[in-house]
């Protein structure tokens, strides 16, 4: 369980959104505590959806065999690579039809209802106020696929409470270590904390989708082969 934990916590941490909001707090005013309300936010949400499903509704789900594990890894697994094969697919039709520009539709109206609410969320997110770096704490920390993923790995572990509570934190704190990190380093030194951690974003977005395939891959590999292990 702790492995696949960890590796799937590291893949969570490397979210471009989750790195940008970072970036944002670094450089709003008194960074320090945007970057303590973002991550007592997100945290605080993380936590408690994570303790609901470890402690809430295991109880109404059936106990655990030593053969759950593996199979909730094997089932992820699969579930990765087919993501990242979709992935490749995706990147290569696109490459295909680079020659023929698309029509926007309903006279680009979509588009420019969605720059409309976009430039609403900028000015929200550039308000000094630390009640919105909570709520974009908050926000990130939903309930998503793959946080889903490893509460059901932590759940068919079948471990004692006390161990899947520690696997349920050591998965947040990994997963938020890109926040906790720069915290810290502010404190030391801020223009280069600053700086790495605009290059740190810069770099994963510029990624290409067949690279982003990859990184879903090899993690759908480790789970596959620790399920097939565990058999």
């Amino acid at each position: 369980m702790w492995i696949t934990i960890l590796v799937m916590a590291v893949a969570v941490s490397l979210e471009p959104f989750r790195i940008g909001m970072t970036v944002l707090m670094l450089n709003r005013p008194r960074p320090i505590l945007q970057l303590l309300a973002f991550l007592s936010g997100g945290f605080a949400m993380a936590m408690t959806v994570g303790w609901i499903v470890l402690f809430v509704f295991r109880r109404r789900l059936p106990g655990s065999s030593p053969q759950t594990l593996p199979k909730v890894q094997i089932v992820i697994g699969v579930l990765a690579l087919l993501v990242a094969a979709a992935l490749v697919v995706k990147v290569r039709m696109g490459r295909l039809g680079r020659g023929c520009p698309a029509k926007p539709p309903f006279g680009g109206s979509a588009a420019t209802v969605a720059g409309k609410l976009s430039a609403r969320a900028r000015r929200l997110l550039d308000r000094r106020s630390l009640w919105v770096a909570g709520v974009a704490g908050l926000g990130i920390a939903l309930p998503s696929a793959d946080y889903l993923a490893a509460l059901a790995v932590i759940l068919a572990s079948g471990a004692a409470a006390v161990a899947q509570a520690g696997a349920l934190l050591m998965f947040n704190i990994v997963a938020f270590a890109l926040v906790e990190i720069p915290l810290a380093g502010y404190l030391l030194a801020p223009q280069p904390t600053r700086t790495s951690m605009a290059a740190l974003h810069e770099w994963i977005r510029s990624r290409r989708g067949i690279e982003v395939a990859t990184l879903l891959a090899a993690v759908g590999c480790v789970l596959l082969t620790a399920g097939i292990a565990g058999l």
